[in-house]
């Protein structure tokens, strides 16, 4: 049987405005999306029954019908004829429940992956209904970046430029339940003007730092205040703005050159905790 190897890359959230919630219980969201170069990694391999996946090296990952790629190989093998099964075997790179969308990145690159291995070709906006059933960061990653999500993330625009950036994120050793944060937002304390309109185009650095913005971190930060402390860290070390993506609790800093984020990390990494993962990284 024919083996698929992928690389599927994480995410930061550059804005982030949370608004109402609506009557089937989710908020309505805009996000400003783009992926970064820290990757995981996907072995697929058709087999002659079943679904398994299995998470071959973080065990706070689960693996077999508690993984979202799981959901992911159930929904686009639904549409197959072929009488086959599927094994998926995860290298983790990506923070887990750290608000980059490692796992929503996996599932989005299965159903693109098995859509083509399988021949089934369901088109785009197809696989991106499929993957919003079970994940709200998944039609982004499937879309492509950067981009613009709104609704619950069902609703894309490409970002028709965007400039490099080189970036240091940093990962506590904390786990972060987005559901949670979600429940204690209360829009209304908010001091952050969420509905200022967003350029599809951003010339600069100074440009893409003028429009961050996550609501969800002063949530996290009062539960989790070494969210602010690894802001000011990255701030310390020469970052021209830091933030929190997702519900975090990972934190990123944009510097202006790749040489000032590899002389940040390693100043992170011999001053932060030792369990800290810190990563540099950039926009793809």
């Amino acid at each position: 049987m024919k083996t698929l190897k992928l690389r599927t890359p994480g995410k930061i959230n550059l804005r982030l405005d949370v608004y109402q919630k609506r009557p089937d219980g989710f908020h309505d969201i805009r996000m400003l999306n783009s992926n970064v170069s820290i990757y995981d990694e996907l072995e697929v391999d058709l087999t002659e029954r079943g679904i398994q996946v299995e998470c071959e090296n973080d065990p706070t990952v689960p693996s077999g019908e508690g993984n979202i790629v799981f959901a992911a190989c159930k929904e686009i093998m639904a549409y197959s004829n072929k009488n086959v099964g599927v094994s998926v075997k995860i290298k983790k790179n990506i923070p887990a429940a750290a608000g980059m969308g490692g796992g929503a990145s996996n599932a989005a690159a299965i159903l693109l992956g098995l859509n083509q291995l399988l021949k089934i070709h369901l088109p785009k906006d197809k696989l991106i209904n499929i993957g919003l059933r079970f994940g709200a960061d998944i039609p982004f990653f499937l879309y492509g970046s950067p981009a613009i999500a709104t609704g619950i993330g069902e609703h894309l625009m490409k970002i028709k430029k965007l400039p490099k950036m080189h970036m240091v994120i940093v990962a506590p050793h904390i786990g972060v339940s987005t559901k949670s944060v979600y429940e204690k937002y209360n829009p209304f304390d908010s001091n952050k003007n969420n509905t200022v309109d967003l350029p599809l185009e951003f010339t600069t650095k100074k440009v893409v730092v003028k429009y961050l913005n996550n609501d969800l971190e002063t949530v996290t930060a009062k539960q989790y205040p070494i969210i602010v402390e690894i802001k000011e860290l990255l701030m310390k070390q020469g970052a021209l703005a830091s933030q929190m993506t997702g519900s975090g609790p990972c934190v990123f800093g944009i510097f202006d050159t790749k040489e000032k984020a590899d002389k940040a990390q390693k100043k992170l990494l011999a001053k932060g905790d030792s369990k800290w993962r810190v990563f540099v990284a950039e926009n793809i």
